[in-house]
């Protein structure tokens, strides 16, 4: 086997886990999403989602904790703070959508550009 093919299998393979992955998580909003509307049609009204960080915090207490330091990195304080507010279903499906989109990204097989070797060449 030569490295060039080594290297297509481990890129449809980081691929195909990325794609499963966003599956997954989109499913899991829908089935979230699709709990709270018959819950909505049982109860007549609409329950409000914990945010993911109670998720977070729940399967791992000191995950975050890092990122409320003052002192910690601007974006992460942003995405902690983001997450903090955004519903669970929705931080699933915007995850499992972004996990889809890079997922194609790495399984493109789309040549590059040849190289332009004489400058000039062009109708005039």
């Amino acid at each position: 086997m030569t490295t060039k093919r080594f290297e297509e299998l481990a890129w449809e393979g980081l691929s195909f886990s990325l794609w499963l992955a966003a599956v997954m998580l989109n499913m899991a909003s829908v089935l979230w999403l699709g709990f709270q509307g018959l819950q909505w049609l049982h109860d007549g009204h609409w329950t409000r989602q914990p945010p993911v960080m109670t998720w977070i915090h729940g399967v791992c207490p000191g995950a975050c904790d890092f990122m409320n330091n003052p002192h910690s990195w601007y974006g992460a304080a942003k995405l902690v703070r983001f997450l903090s507010e955004v519903p669970s279903g929705l931080a699933l499906a915007l995850v499992g959508l972004m996990l889809g989109v890079l997922s194609v990204s790495v399984s493109d097989h789309r040549s590059l550009a040849p190289n332009v070797t004489r400058a000039g060449t062009g109708i005039r």
